[in-house]
Formats: structure tokens, sequence, C-alpha cells
């Protein structure tokens, strides 16, 4: 897999569940500035909560092919391994398809991203643990300490002209 960061500011995310697992997903693609859309008979009281905060789209029934069509992003998050699988398949080639429990059915792995101002860091394990990954993504975090991030900072405000 080729690390990348994408800009996902106003691009589709479209979210099929409403789980834990699904909201921990929306909240990394809203943090990014994608539109998101969560498909989902039911929500967990977090997923609802982002949802009323931010004014999400919610279709409240089984995801369909069809709702995927504009969709830059797909993030396939239910319960149902028939359902990831047939939804993953019928995905356009040049749709981005994450599918949360089965990374090797889609395209993209989410990765544990760490912000500490401009400095972005991608932590995966290419869906082996995301126990791990966690881990991993905590001791790195520990290693950047606030003068690191000022000084990143302050280089990216010079590189872009932005210093008087």
């Amino acid at each position: 897999m080729l690390p990348l960061h994408i800009n996902m500011k106003g691009k589709a995310a479209v979210i099929a569940g409403g789980g834990k697992i699904a909201a921990r997903r929306l909240k990394t693609v809203l943090a990014e500035g994608a539109s998101a859309t969560v498909i989902s008979p039911e929500a967990s009281e977090e997923m609802l909560g982002l949802i009323n905060e931010h004014g999400i789209e919610w279709k409240k029934k089984k995801a369909e092919p069809g709702d995927f069509k504009n969709a830059f992003l797909i993030i396939l998050a239910t319960d149902d391994h028939e359902a990831n699988k047939r939804l993953a398949a019928s995905a356009a080639p040049e749709q981005l398809v994450n599918v949360a429990s089965e990374a090797e059915l889609g395209n993209v792995y989410v990765p544990k991203i760490i912000n500490r101002g401009n400095i972005t860091i991608s932590v995966s394990t290419n869906g082996a643990s995301p126990r791990h990954t966690i881990r991993l993504a905590g001791q790195i975090d520990d290693l950047i300490d606030d003068e690191l991030v000022q000084e990143i900072d302050e280089l990216f405000r010079k590189r872009r002209g932005l210093n008087p």
C-alpha cells in the first residue's frame, strides 16, 4: 500500500454503519472537511450525537450499491460481512473503499492519524492489528514535544511567506 495524505475537503464520504467503528470513521472524515452521509437502519448514541451536531444526512435503511454512486470515499462499517463484501465489490474502480472489519476487501486502509500543528503522521499495521496500531501511534505521539511542533509550525509559516 502506498501511504498518501488526501485532501478530503468537500469530498463525499458515504459511511454504511451506525455503530462505534462507523462513528470513529465519521469523526475522522469530518475532521478533514469531508461532506459525509451515513446509511444505517440504526445508530448508536455516539453516532446520533455526531449526526445531530454536524447536520449529517442519515439514511435510515440498509445500504445498497446505488447509495454510493457519488461517493469519493466509501466506508463500510456494518456488522454484516456479506453486505460489506457485496457493497465493496460494487464500487466503481475510481472510488476509494475502506472495509473496517476486513481491510483486504477494500482498496484503502484508514490509518491512525496523529495531528500536532503542521505535523501529520499516519500509523497502520495494514489491517493486521488495530490494537497495535493504537499502541504504536501513542508511542510515536509521545516523541513529539511542543517545542518541535512550534518549530515546524514556524517553518511552515516561513515557507508560505506568512511571517512579517
